[in-house]
């Protein structure tokens, strides 16, 4: 198994290397991991065990590097129908099409994975391919595949004049993944074109997309202005010629017809009337006579009023009505996506699944903490590697902590080894993860104090590797499948509160300007400042880890064990090794974590020496690094590419380091029960708030919510 395990790390680390591989070879190395794969899960039932999932699951981990450092295989054909295969197999169990059977279709296949961590790490490999290819980084940065909006940012860039966040409605699909829509547009937004703004929160993570409703394309719309209808043409009088003709019911040729005698048969009206009838006949035609002269009158006083109106009328002319300005747009969007069918809102039949789609009541007491606790979930496995400087004959731990407070206390090289590792990141204002869950994933923590720091100069003496201690600053690195801070332990000022302890923010940027000079230095023996000493006893010292760092009011951290975290020790004398402080340092190792897993066991309780790695580099006088690795015990032990007694150079070894401990740091999962990868911690928690929050309404009742308001309406103008 650690053979298999070894092989697979190094396949994982070739693909980081940046040097050009012809494409063939590159499909070469996917399709062995895929094999790979397909003869594991192919291997009778009784072979069959922890052991071999765990291999598959490194293999899915080695396919997921190899695509997201060569994402451009995929654009072959060939090589993506083969990977979305092995995710099929790794997910089903089985392949829909082989060799000497005809296909068989999704629906038809009975579910058989080869075990359920197979399963997770498929989809995984899934999440990857779909979410992550040709993504990342994202615009928020490398620190968070995610997007950094919720809430609380978009009603605050929003039109809406009230805060809460009642206004956004929620729903669930497929019950995986929950949609928060906010219909009224964002401030920025100047046509007024059906828009809404959806928050997508699934197994990947959280993401913001804002969705417009156009009937011409994007070309059109560049010159587009504001809708105004078409005016009618102006009449012409003068086409044509006008001839005053009097019409006959009936043609000239009708009075040459001699008369029978059936037309004699009425006789004409003088002749049977009477005197009395002459009498009432007299006033009819007199009647009639009137009549006729009004009607006249008035058909010449509408014809003078039809010549005096303009044109067109604005009484009779027909005007199409103005473009809608409010629009429900959530409704728009569900219903153009197939979401609102009967089908949809129906329970499948003999299964317990909800509905493909259900809403939920975000007014019910807890639900936006539910919310804020999933978002707190992180979409990538994250380490925590804690450095230490260890000089020749120094036995205690605080000796080793006070190392850290200025250059003069290390080797310039330990500096440089530093900033090979990651880059700086300032704690306050990073989104990703710092060492310590009381700080980590944060969003819209920007306080406008920038301005509000002390201006101290700071001298070159001051720059050690202590302005790391995760206080204010870390170290960070993260690439598209995990995040690791690295967290330098160092002792700060007892007699200061957290805002003027240690190093002001100015003042770490400053020290940080200073340690870039060192990647100038080319020779091994170049100082990096004279030699300086501090006057500071040890009592007027105090380490920053062994303060208890509180959660912010209102914010809990979800369980995400076990613990993966790692020791780098830096020895001027290889001797020294054997009195190296482990026990001793341990509680300035918390993250947090550890408490969120048993809150009743302590550090010291929970982790032993034994169960954290230590990797001891010790520079030799030929400009090498000797590397010793202790801790790694077991099947799971061995891990490359750094073994122990191997001599690396000054060039390699940060990165040999960080690739050591990422992959120190996955096999201590696969060795784990208890571990879920994140996508997995997340769909459970998305379905623990639809089971909770969900809105348990008839189909009439949910059809009517959609056409309704969601909050108070007020707008600004």
């Amino acid at each position: 198994m650690s053979i298999s395990l070894a092989a697979l790390e190094l396949l994982s680390g070739l693909a980081k290397v940046k040097v050009n591989v012809d494409s063939t070879d590159q499909k070469r190395a996917v399709s062995s991991v895929c094999s790979y794969i397909v003869h594991q899960c192919s291997r009778p039932a009784p072979f069959h065990s922890r052991d071999l999932h765990s291999m598959i699951v490194a293999a899915f981990q080695c396919l997921c590097v190899w695509l997201t450092e060569h994402p451009d295989m995929l654009n072959e054909k060939d090589c993506l129908i083969e990977v979305l295969e092995i995710v099929e197999l790794g997910i089903s169990g089985s392949k829909s099409k082989a060799s000497d059977q005809e296909v068989r279709y999704k629906g038809d296949k009975e579910p058989n994975p080869a075990s359920m961590r197979v399963k997770d790490a498929a989809e995984a490999t899934l999440t990857c391919i779909m979410q992550l290819l040709g993504a990342f980084p994202s615009p928020s940065g490398p620190a968070s595949p995610c997007s950094l909006l919720n809430e609380e940012t978009l009603i605050k860039y929003s039109r809406l004049t009230s805060t809460s966040k009642n206004h956004f409605r929620y729903f669930v699909l497929d019950n995986s993944i929950i949609l928060a829509m906010l219909e009224q547009p964002l401030g920025n937004d100047q046509n007024p074109c059906p828009s809404v703004t959806v928050l997508i929160r699934g197994m990947s993570g959280r993401h913001a997309w804002t969705m417009q409703l156009y009937h011409q394309p994007r070309g059109s719309r560049a010159s587009q202005k504001a809708f105004v209808p078409e005016p009618h043409p102006p009449p012409k009088d003068d086409v044509g010629i006008k001839y005053n003709v009097k019409h006959r019911p009936f043609p000239e040729e009708v009075d040459k017809i001699p008369f029978v005698k059936a037309d004699l048969s009425i006789p004409d009206l003088h002749e049977i009337v009477t005197d009395q009838l002459e009498v009432q006949h007299e006033k009819l035609k007199n009647l009639m006579a009137k009549q006729i002269v009004y009607e006249t009158a008035l058909e010449k006083i509408s014809e003078e009023r039809l010549t005096k109106t303009l044109f067109p009328d604005p009484v009779t002319e027909c005007i199409p009505p103005p473009p809608a300005q409010e629009f429900q747009t959530a409704r728009l969007l569900l219903s153009h996506f197939g979401f609102l069918s009967l089908e949809a809102l129906k329970e499948p039949g003999n299964s317990c699944r909800p509905p493909n789609l259900i809403a939920l009541d975000s007014t019910l007491a807890g639900f936006f903490d539910d919310v804020g606790y999933l978002d707190l979930l992180p979409g990538r496995p994250f380490e925590t590697v804690f450095i230490f400087y260890m000089r020749p004959g120094q036995k205690t731990s605080q000796e080793i902590l006070k190392n850290m407070e200025s250059s003069s206390h290390v080797q310039s090289h330990f500096l440089e080894f530093l900033l090979s590792l990651g880059w700086p990141v300032d704690v306050g204002k990073h989104p990703g993860w710092t060492g310590h869950v009381s700080t980590s994933w944060l969003i819209n923590n920007g306080n406008g104090s920038e301005g509000k720091e002390q201006e101290e100069t700071v001298t070159p003496e001051d720059a050690g590797g202590g302005i790391f201690n995760g206080e204010k600053k870390a170290l960070y690195y993260a690439d598209a499948l995990t995040e690791i801070a690295f967290v330098v332990p160092s002792f700060m000022e007892s007699s200061t509160d957290s805002s003027e302890s240690g190093l002001s923010s100015q003042e770490a940027e400053t020290q940080m300007d200073l340690l870039p000079s060192l990647l100038k230095q080319t020779p091994l023996t170049l100082e990096l400042f004279p030699n300086h000493s501090e006057n500071l006893s040890n009592s007027q010292r105090l380490s920053p880890t062994q303060k208890s760092k509180k959660l912010p009011v209102g914010r809990t951290v979800p369980p995400l064990g076990p613990e993966t975290k790692v020791i780098v020790v830096w020895v001027e004398r290889f001797d020294d090794i054997e009195n190296f402080p482990l026990n001793d340092l341990l509680p300035e190792t918390s993250t947090g974590v550890e408490t969120t897993t048993n809150s009743s066991t302590s550090l010291r309780a929970t982790t032993s020496d034994k169960d954290v790695p230590v990797i001891f580099i010790h520079p030799l006088k030929t400009g090498l690094f000797r590397i010793k690795v202790q801790g790694a015990t077991g099947k799971f032990s061995m891990v490359i590419p750094l073994v122990d007694g191997m001599v690396v150079s000054r060039r390699a070894l940060g990165f040999l380091i960080r690739q050591t401990i990422i992959n120190i740091c996955r096999r201590k999962r696969l060795e784990s029960d208890s571990y879920n990868p994140p996508h997995v911690r997340r769909k459970q928690k998305i379905v623990d708030i639809v089971h909770k929050y969900r809105n348990k309404v008839l189909e009439p009742g949910f059809y009517t919510s959609l056409f309704q308001e969601v909050g108070p309406k007020s707008l600004n103008p």
